[in-house]
C-alpha cells in the first residue's frame, strides 16, 4: 500500500512539472513579482510568473538573472551592462548621420508587411475600460488599432487580426497559434502579439518626447530553436528605441521556459503596452511612438533564415512544433513513467521490474514478430517452388 502511495505521489509531481513546463508563464491572480538585486534594491517589477533562471534587461540596459524566489520577491544577480550600440549598424551609431539614415530605412520599409494579433483578447485598462478583462472585446484591440494606424503612417502594410482567444488561460497560446499560422500565409516581415501587463501604474508610467505615455516591455521566450534569434531581435528593437525614443522601452523579460509562438517566425515579438492600471489613451500614445522604431529595425535586422539554418521559413505555415505535438511528447513521457510504476508495483522491486521489462522486450517482441517472419519464409518458399514448376 505504501508503495502505491509513493508511486502515485511521484506521478503527480511529474505531471505537475510537465504541465508547468508546457504552459504560459503569466500570473492571473492579480499578484506581481518584485525583483531585487544583491543589495535588496528593487531593479524590476513584472506581472509575469518569474522562475529561477529567468533573465531581464532593465531600462538602463543592465542584465540580471533570477537566482532565488521567496513568495512574490525574486532575488537576482547582476550579469553586467549591455552595450546596445553593437545591435545598431555602425553608421547609425554616429549622431550626425542618424536622422538621415532613419529616413532611408523608412523608405526601404515602404511596402513591407507587419502582422498584429492578441493572444489575450480580453485584456483591458481599468481607468478607461472600467474593468481589467472584457471577454471578446478587450481594450487591447484599440491599442492594437493605434499601433496599426501608426505603422501604416510609416508606409507599412498591416494585418491586424481580430481573432478571439478567450478565455484567458494557459491554453490561450495554443488557440492563438492557429491565428499565427494563418497570418504567416501572408508572409509578414514581422509579427507582434500585443498585450498589457498587470502591475501598479507607476511601473509603466512615463514621459517621452513631452508626452505622458505607458511604456512598452518586450518578452522573449527562450524555449525553442529560434530563442537566441528572438533574443537578438529584441535587443535590436530596444537599441533602436533607445536611440529614437529614450525611456520608451521599460525593459526586456527573458522567460527561460516559454516560447509564446515565437518559434514560428524569426521576427516575432510579444509586447506589453502598459498595465491594467494605466489608462488606455496613454497606452495608445506609447505604442504609436513604438511604431516609429519598426521601420528602422526591419531595415537593419538580418534576413530571416531558411529552413536549412534550423530556423523558421516564414513562407511556410507548418513551421515549428505545434502545441499538440509538444502535448503528445508529454503524454508519451507520462506513459513511460506509468508503465515503469506499474512494473514496480507488480514485482515489488526495481531489479525484478528490470528483469520483466528485459523478458518482455526479448521474448514477447520476438514472439510477436515471429509469425510475421514465418509467414515471410513461407511466402518465399512458395515463390521458389512456383519458379521451379514454371521452369
Amino acid at each position: 500500500m505504501n508503495k502505491r502511495i509513493v508511486v502515485a505521489l511521484l506521478l503527480t509531481v511529474l505531471f505537475s512539472l510537465f504541465a508547468g513546463a508546457a504552459c504560459a508563464q503569466e500570473q492571473n491572480d492579480g499578484k506581481y513579482f518584485t525583483i531585487v538585486d544583491e543589495n535588496g534594491v528593487t531593479v524590476y517589477i513584472t506581472g509575469w510568473s518569474v522562475r529561477v533562471g529567468d533573465q531581464f534587461l532593465t531600462d538602463k540596459n543592465i542584465r540580471y538573472e533570477v537566482t532565488s524566489i521567496e513568495g512574490d520577491i525574486a532575488h537576482a544577480k547582476k550579469i553586467g551592462e549591455v552595450n546596445l550600440s553593437q545591435y545598431l549598424p555602425p553608421s547609425e551609431s554616429e549622431p550626425g548621420l542618424f536622422s538621415g539614415l532613419l529616413k532611408t530605412r523608412v523608405a526601404k520599409a515602404q511596402g513591407g508587411k507587419v502582422a498584429v494579433y492578441h493572444t489575450h483578447s480580453d485584456e483591458s485598462y481599468v481607468p478607461t475600460d472600467g474593468k481589467e478583462s472584457i471577454l471578446g472585446a478587450g481594450g487591447i484591440y484599440k491599442v492594437g488599432n493605434a499601433f496599426t494606424t501608426a505603422l501604416q503612417s510609416k508606409g507599412l502594410e498591416v494585418i491586424h487580426s481580430q481573432a478571439k482567444h478567450d478565455p484567458h488561460d494557459d491554453m490561450a497560446y495554443e488557440r492563438s497559434r492557429r491565428t499565427v499560422v494563418d497570418l504567416l500565409k501572408q508572409q509578414p516581415a514581422a509579427i507582434f502579439d500585443v498585450h498589457r501587463d498587470a502591475v501598479p501604474p507607476q511601473v509603466y508610467k512615463g514621459t517621452v518626447n513631452g508626452q505622458d505615455v505607458s511604456k512598452v516591455q518586450l518578452v522573449v521566450g527562450k524555449y525553442g530553436p529560434t530563442g537566441k534569434q528572438i533574443e537578438d531581435y529584441a535587443l535590436q528593437i530596444k537599441a533602436a528605441s533607445d536611440k529614437q525614443h529614450p525611456g520608451l522601452v521599460k525593459g526586456i523579460f527573458f522567460a527561460k521556459g516559454g516560447d509564446y509562438n515565437q518559434d514560428l517566425h524569426p521576427r516575432s515579438m510579444l509586447l506589453e503596452v502598459g498595465a491594467h492600471t494605466n489608462d488606455r489613451a496613454s497606452a495608445e500614445r506609447g505604442v504609436a511612438l513604438f511604431a516609429d522604431v519598426i521601420p528602422t529595425v526591419l531595415g537593419t535586422s538580418s534576413a530571416a533564415p531558411t529552413a536549412q539554418n534550423g530556423a523558421a521559413d516564414v513562407g511556410t505555415a507548418a513551421t515549428g512544433p505545434s502545441g499538440a505535438t509538444k502535448s503528445i511528447g508529454w503524454i508519451v513521457g507520462l506513459l513511460v513513467v506509468g508503465v515503469a510504476a506499474f512494473m514496480f508495483l507488480s514485482t515489488g522491486s526495481l531489479k525484478e521490474a528490470g528483469a520483466k521489462i528485459k523478458q518482455f522486450t526479448s521474448t514477447e517482441f520476438a514472439n510477436f514478430l515471429a509469425p510475421k517472419k514465418r509467414q515471410s519464409d513461407e511466402e518465399k518458399s512458395k515463390d521458389t517452388k512456383k519458379r521451379e514448376d514454371q521452369e
